[in-house]
């Protein structure tokens, strides 16, 4: 079932929104994700692009990232539920990574229980790199804190100076 076709998304209107939303939302905790204003809103967005992998007619999962000349930050990247453990995240990533030959940049939440150190885990088969940069995701709604995360990057650790770029860059247009 790796097989998989590649759908872009690229407004609440297109046919696979609601199937990206529900797999959005019970994927990642509020403090990790846009609330469908701000998900509407970034669609115009410059560099951002959301793509949904069907594979038999059934959503398999979705990448969502922004591009910019220096690197790819990879937002969010999720399967649904019932296609977890099945190697479709590995699939997916592989693809993606195989068609975007460019520094790709993301986060995960800090390893300290059994389902974050998978997570690092799985990231690092596919030879992504944890980067030692104290980093802190912004928030995504007022009044929230900011997150602390882990900077993982492919296919080589970031410097200090690529690192500067997407913070600010995520302050300044991802989360702005």
């Amino acid at each position: 079932m790796n097989q998989f076709e590649i759908i872009p998304i690229t407004s609440p209107d297109d046919q696979y929104f609601a199937e990206f939303w529900l797999i959005y939302n019970s994927s990642f905790p509020l403090n990790e994700r846009r609330m469908i204003e701000q998900q509407t809103a970034i669609f115009n967005k410059s560099g951002y692009s959301l793509n949904i992998f069907i594979s038999d007619n059934q959503t398999i999962g979705f990448i969502s990232s922004w591009a910019t000349k220096e690197f790819i930050f990879i937002e969010h990247l999720a399967i649904a539920p019932e296609f977890r453990n099945q190697g479709q995240g590995n699939a997916i990533l592989k693809s993606f990574i195989k068609s975007n030959p460019i520094t790709i940049i993301l986060e995960i939440e800090l390893p300290v229980d059994k389902t974050t150190r998978s997570r690092l885990r799985f990231y690092e088969s596919l030879s992504f790199k944890m980067n030692d940069h104290n980093h802190f995701q912004p928030a995504y709604h007022i009044g929230d804190e900011p997150v602390p995360m882990k900077i993982l990057s492919y296919p080589d650790g970031i410097s200090d100076f690529i690192y500067q770029q997407f913070t600010r860059f995520q302050k300044e247009i991802v989360m702005s």
